[in-house]
């Protein structure tokens, strides 16, 4: 019997899919971050209006941003080979577990940083619930797999 969660969720064939893209949009943001690395092919230019006037903006880290969101919801939202009623309630574990750190995250960084530094840590932190789920929940089914592979041993 397949449950809502199950339907939900994108084949496993997507997972390896956000493995593969994170690395290359990682990089790319890490480079137009701290090196001013922005090609001239994502340069654009086109004026929609007042509100969105695209001048001599180039795409860089809108694309970078972007690529890594979909990786990591490709990796943290996969079905994964076998995907039973464990590995559903992991799941939501993990979520829950992301969502207590990701809430305290935002509190320390609230108290203690202002102004870009701030601005920063609020970037950085769009990425923070699905790497802390991605990390325990991948943490736990790799002990588990591991505790039985050992009972099998």
């Amino acid at each position: 019997m397949t449950s809502q969660v199950t339907k939900l969720l994108l084949p496993h064939r997507f997972q390896k899919i956000g493995w593969w893209m994170i690395l290359p949009f990682s990089f790319l943001l890490i480079l137009n971050t701290y090196f001013d690395f922005s090609p001239e092919i994502l340069n654009f230019q086109f004026e929609t209006g007042k509100l969105f006037d695209f001048l001599g903006e180039n795409f860089t880290d809108e694309i970078a941003l972007i690529g890594i969101f979909i990786s990591l919801f490709f990796i943290a939202f996969s079905k994964e080979k076998n995907e039973d009623e464990y590995i559903q309630k992991l799941r939501l574990d993990s979520l829950l577990i992301a969502c207590y750190f990701n809430t305290f995250i935002l509190i320390i960084g609230t108290i203690f940083l202002y102004g870009f530094a701030y601005l920063e840590f609020m970037g950085y932190n769009m990425f923070t619930i699905q790497v802390i789920f991605i990390i325990r929940f991948r943490w736990v089914l790799w002990q588990q797999n591991k505790f039985v592979n050992l009972a099998e041993g």
